[in-house]
């Protein structure tokens, strides 16, 4: 990695002190001190005398007396530049090493910056002090966002779910936003789209619905471990490489999510009164609404180890996404379910999603929810605890998680639903079972976990309170689950589309996509899936066929 050539010198010019000519006047002075016997020129020569030793002084002539003193200053003069050489050597050698060691200490840092860049490392890069250490940061790539520019990027996204007034009120909320070139003609682009808006027709939209999809078939389909529960998953269930397809088909066709709140509302009218009014859905020519709900987003007990999704949490971004663990008890993270897989195709596709709309997501209490055993009948303090039921010591812990986790999914664009508490069929059960079902739904789920807010019912077994005809308060069930706060009720109905507006609710037929509704259509050409997709190309090889029936 590091390079060998470090120039260390090559073409240094040789210090004085090294000279040919200091190398003869060294030679000399060690001539000459052999023909000295004073003790103290040797001593002004340098030299000591061993003790005990004795010296004889010899007079010569005046001349040679002459030539010594010359000889002698000769020798003092090259000895001061024997020592400034020597000085010279050794302050040279000193700079040398410090060069050196900034040089390797340099190089290191920059090689370990440039891999930081390139890896976007955390680590430490250490510094030439072996006592500090300091984070590393990789320079960032990206240009830098100026608050126009965040305003510009989030008012494309809007605009690309179609709410292009909202787009227009972000800009124009920021003046130097709304003045600048490019907002000026975002403006002007978004006035153009919305003026070719078609107004959807809501009593024409479809309404499709899912159950848990299945991660791991072979085990889920598996009848010997799971006998006739195995049958149930292949007939209600949908798998994940299933459901992946739908999407592909569902957004190649032009559809795009809606709430069941877009299609109509709850409105104030002229006299006060609160009516629900038709909404105004908004599309593109070729565009066509749609809506998703998924039943029974408990992660029940029973389906432990079959190959779903444990839980629903939040993410470490604070997005919602599932916890699973297989069947050798391995645990992961991610996409095993409806909710995160939705949520990264509306990501990757934003126009599939109407002003950020998902799905409706439907719950039973008697389990707890979302993965999360929070029911009373869990609660060891509670007079309705359930003593066959494994008592959760953490119950408070894990409806506050459920709450949030709920919360996130709100604001991520998902409407929370009652499936009932039990799961039971309101069209058999009487009024009085009916109303302690609701009631316990009541408390301990929207009460205690969805703040009181649900007002949306997804009838199970698709077992409404009425027949065809319009509800009429007169209907004990209905009058009840209204005055719970219910305003929106979904039954399941093969047609392509059933949506009934009254004057204080709506009403939506729903249609299942699961194993025994796409064998109907490949084996029996029922042809009920036709307009969405062709069944057997969407249907999984690894379903045990024929798929039993209800």
């Amino acid at each position: 990695m590091f390079s060998d050539n470090r120039g260390r010198g090559k073409n240094r010019r040789r210090p004085s002190g090294n000279s040919y000519r200091n190398n003869i006047y060294e030679d000399s002075t060690r001539t000459l001190r052999s023909s000295v016997g004073s003790d103290s020129r040797h001593e002004q020569a340098g030299y000591r005398k061993p003790a005990g030793s004795s010296y004889s002084y010899r007079r010569t002539r005046s001349s040679s007396s002459a030539r010594h003193g010359r000889n002698t200053a000769t020798r003092r003069q090259a000895a001061r530049r024997r020592r400034r050489n020597r000085n010279r050597r050794i302050i040279a050698m000193i700079v040398l090493i410090i060069a050196f060691v900034l040089l390797v200490a340099a190089v290191v840092f920059g090689v370990r910056k440039l891999i930081g860049f390139f890896r976007g490392s955390n680590e430490e890069i250490a510094t030439v002090s072996v006592a500090e250490t300091f984070p590393a940061e990789a320079p960032s790539t990206e240009p830098v966002q100026t608050e126009i520019d965040r305003i510009l990027a989030e008012a494309d996204f809007m605009a690309m779910q179609y709410d292009y007034d909202g787009a227009k009120e972000l800009i124009k909320s920021n003046p130097e936003a709304a003045a600048s070139p490019e907002g000026t003609a975002a403006l002007a682009e978004y006035d153009a789209l919305k003026a070719e808006l078609v107004e959807q027709d809501i009593t024409q939209i479809t309404h499709v619905f899912f159950h848990s999809l299945i991660v791991d078939e072979e085990n889920a389909f598996n009848k010997e471990k799971w006998g006739k529960q195995a049958d149930g998953y292949n007939q209600v269930m949908t798998t994940i490489e299933e459901f992946e397809k739908m999407l592909d088909k569902f957004y190649a066709d032009g559809y795009v999510l809606v709430r069941l709140h877009d299609i109509a509302s709850m409105q104030e009218d002229e006299d006060g009164g609160l009516s629900m009014k038709r909404g105004s859905i908004m599309l593109p020519p070729g565009k066509q609404a749609m809506v998703i709900s998924q039943d029974d987003v408990c992660y029940y007990e029973y389906m432990e180890g079959a190959g779903f999704a444990d839980r629903i949490i939040v993410g470490e971004d604070g997005k919602p996404t599932c916890h699973y663990t297989d069947k050798d008890g391995n645990e992961f993270v991610g996409e095993y379910d409806l909710v995160p897989i939705l949520d990264r195709f509306v990501e990757e596709h934003p126009d599939f999603s109407y002003k950020g709309a998902k799905a409706c997501l439907a719950f039973t209490g008697y389990n707890g929810i979302l993965g999360y055993r929070t029911d009373e009948t869990y609660d060891p303090n509670s007079d309705m605890y359930d003593s066959e039921k494994e008592a959760n010591e953490n119950i408070e812990a894990d409806r506050e998680t459920a709450r949030q986790v709920a919360k996130a999914l709100k604001d991520a664009g998902y409407e929370l639903a009652s499936h009932s508490w039990g799961h039971r069929n309101y069209t058999d059960i009487s009024f009085d079972h009916m109303k302690r079902d609701a009631d316990r739904w009541e408390k301990n789920v929207n009460q205690e976990l969805l703040n009181g807010e649900c007002d949306i019912i997804l009838f199970p077994f698709g077992a409404d309170v009425g027949d065809w005809h319009a509800y009429s308060h007169d209907n004990a069930k209905f009058d009840y689950l209204w005055a719970l706060g219910f305003r929106y009720f979904c039954n399941v109905d093969s047609a392509r589309y059933w949506v009934q507006l009254g004057n204080d609710y709506l009403r939506q037929g729903r249609r299942n996509l699961d194993g025994y509704a796409m064998w109907q259509d490949i084996a029996e050409g029922k042809d009920k899936l036709t307009d969405l997709f062709d069944a057997s190309e969407i249907f999984s090889d690894k379903r045990p066929t024929p798929v039993p029936g209800y």
